[in-house]
């Protein structure tokens, strides 16, 4: 993707986030610069200050929508001139997407992430709240029951066995050859990988958040991620080299939820391409997710605890 503004310094930490996680992203500050880019490489997005343009800033846009190499090329505008017929102008010249100014980076970088798709995307919103339909498998209902009897029966200090069960039985059902649960430690950009169903050894394991967009985008849209083939979507095509242990064809990220937050994921690998479960299954997944939202959170907190009043602890 390509940024192209008077100033590039605010984009900085986007770039280079999309750039460690395995996406191109570059900048240029000049609308003929901006041009010849888009004419010469296969861009998936644009993100365009609407006062770059010189012989008239609706023109430009025109113009990437013209010449670009990629004819599917996602545009985003964005300008402190935020007045109706602004925005329907740049429309019109073939943007996809507004952005007011000033804006925060986070939000940015969640819009940017939307466009990136083609990820399947359902906003947890109007759909968690649905009756399961009577065709949903028994299996993932039982399922479910489980995975609550099994916290619910956990003693104290054994966090890990729990999740380690529940890991172990989603993995079983979905044909996954991982299943990992992860909390987020915004404040580090860190994820922390709590277990895995591959490998009971395997806990309390630091990651870098920047080298998987696909987490990021769960993080900020709060919204599960499914990828039917990660060698064929922008967020996961590089996913492969950041893991190399295991066979990876099939993705799905789901967030952990505790009062509203996002504090973690539950990742779903599979060896091959496979279409995800149907809507049902994958609001019973979702739930699975958050059941272990609390002992999830404890175990957030005891982090925090021990950072705050313990050693420090390293991050890989």
């Amino acid at each position: 993707m390509i940024f192209a503004d008077l100033a590039l310094t605010r984009f900085q930490a986007i770039m280079e986030s999309l750039n460690n996680g395995g996406i191109l992203a570059e900048g240029v500050v000049a609308p003929h610069l901006l041009l010849e880019k888009v004419k010469e490489k296969n861009y998936e997005v644009c993100v365009v200050s609407l006062l770059l343009g010189t012989s008239g800033s609706f023109d430009l846009i025109s113009q990437l929508r013209s010449v670009s190499k990629n004819k599917n090329l996602r545009i985003i505008v964005f300008s402190r001139q935020i007045q109706r017929s602004n925005i329907e102008n740049s429309i019109k010249a073939g943007a996809n997407d507004f952005i007011a100014e000033p804006f925060e980076v986070e939000g940015l970088f969640q819009r940017i992430l939307y466009h990136l798709g083609s990820v399947t995307m359902i906003d947890s919103e109007g759909y968690e709240d649905k009756e399961v339909s009577s065709n949903t498998s028994t299996a993932y209902l039982n399922l479910l029951l489980e995975c609550s009897e099994i916290l619910s029966h956990s003693p104290k200090g054994h966090g890990h066995a729990a999740f380690m069960q529940i890991l172990m039985k989603v993995a079983t059902l979905l044909d996954s050859n991982r299943a990992s649960l992860m909390l987020i430690e915004k404040e580090s950009n860190t994820g922390i990988v709590l277990a895995s169903s591959d490998d009971p050894a395997f806990r309390d394991f630091p990651i870098s958040l920047i080298k998987y967009p696909e987490i990021l985008h769960v993080l900020h849209t709060g919204n599960f991620v499914l990828v039917e083939d990660v060698s064929k979507n922008i967020l996961t095509a590089n996913i492969q080299k950041q893991v190399k242990s295991i066979q990876i064809g099939s993705l799905m990220v789901f967030p952990v939820r505790y009062h509203n937050e996002v504090i973690g994921v539950l990742t779903i690998k599979r060896r091959q391409q496979k279409k995800p479960p149907g809507l049902d299954e994958i609001r019973i997944i979702q739930a699975i997710a958050n059941t272990t939202a609390a002992h999830s959170n404890i175990r957030a907190i005891l982090r925090r605890a021990y950072r705050e009043f313990g050693k420090p602890q390293p991050v890989a």
